[in-house]
């Protein structure tokens, strides 16, 4: 390979993972020039359980982070995905929304939430390892140190313990009784056929969650999943005068060698011309859509968030222009 290919090859890499120059770099070397950047999960298992991940991780969104969900770059592989998170907030939230526990609810029985049957397996000086029990599987969460790690996982053990709850993930390598009973009752969601038809959307999105910094200029992303699965909505919130960029995002998404199997279904505008709206992207064999949300919101920045909101800001204007979506009249977005 070129070095003018290799570069290409880093660039696009970097693009779609918002990863660093230099980790780019060795992502693209250890990869066979033929092989995809960006690869699907081998295992079914795999692709499951991120597409339960993202799921989760976009449940436990209730903070500004300077990247979206607060996680600064991913890199997939075809055996897992390892995200790097930002900061210590982050972290907390992104274990909150990931490592299983059970909550008692007030009315009827308790619930599983985060990842059912998921235990911590390694630790590294910056990370842990998740995995399934029983399954080939690996998510890797990259942070500032070990002891945030520690400090992290002890409070949300601790929170859980003081409502009632039990941390199903300091069980070990077994399944608690209720986490076996969730399961055998095929509680979670991902056991629905829709879901499953559907999970290599979310679980492509998280493998190219850099485009939302990248390639997009939201300050906030948040969402949720609609029809068990089968439907997937971002809402990216946009300061007032930044661009939204949308063809851009809509072009690395669909694009033929790098993004997912989506096309352009159609776009709407609240107000002709106004860019804000709906944009709305669906597999061609109708298993799964994407509906884009956007909205302009200029949120009051008291003293605590001056300092990420500054972040935010240094982010979003790096990249300016904005092309335009193909005109689409009467087009339907859900």
């Amino acid at each position: 390979m070129s070095t003018t290919q290799f570069s290409r090859r880093a660039r696009t890499y970097a693009l779609y993972t918002g990863a660093p120059h230099q980790a780019a770099c060795e992502a693209v070397a250890a990869v066979q020039p033929d092989a995809p950047l960006i690869p699907a999960p081998a295992q079914h298992d795999q692709l499951l359980l991120e597409s339960e991940a993202f799921y989760w991780i976009l449940n436990a969104q209730r903070h500004f982070f300077e990247y979206p969900f607060g996680i600064r770059y991913v890199q997939p592989t075809s055996h897992g995905i390892r995200l790097h998170l930002e900061s210590n907030a982050s972290l907390d939230s992104l274990l909150s929304g990931l490592l299983p526990c059970r909550a008692p609810m007030r009315t009827g029985r308790d619930e599983i939430y985060g990842l059912n049957g998921v235990r911590i397996c390694a630790r590294t000086d910056r990370g842990i390892e998740l995995r399934r029990l029983g399954r080939p599987t690996s998510i890797r969460l990259t942070g500032p140190s070990r002891s945030a790690f520690q400090k992290a996982e002890t409070a949300l053990a601790q929170q859980i313990q003081d409502n009632g709850g039990e941390a199903c993930w300091l069980a070990g390598d077994a399944w608690t009784p209720y986490e076996k009973q969730w399961d055998t009752d095929r509680q979670p969601i991902a056991y629905e056929s829709t879901w499953r038809d559907a999970a290599w959307l979310p679980s492509g999105l998280l493998r190219r969650l850099g485009l939302l910094h990248t390639v997009a200029v939201p300050q906030i992303v948040t969402g949720h999943e609609a029809r068990l699965g089968e439907w997937w909505i971002l809402q990216l919130e946009h300061d007032s005068d930044t661009a939204l960029r949308r063809a851009e995002l809509v072009q690395a998404l669909t694009d033929p060698h790098h993004g997912l199997p989506l096309e352009l279904c159609g776009h709407r505008d609240l107000t002709p011309g106004g860019g804000l709206g709906l944009v709305l992207l669906k597999s061609p064999d109708r298993t799964a859509a994407l509906q884009l949300r956007y909205d302009r919101i200029d949120y009051p920045i008291k003293d605590d968030h001056a300092e990420m909101f500054a972040a935010i800001r240094r982010r979003t204007s790096a990249l300016s222009g904005e092309a335009l979506l193909p005109s689409m009249p009467g087009s339907a977005t859900g």
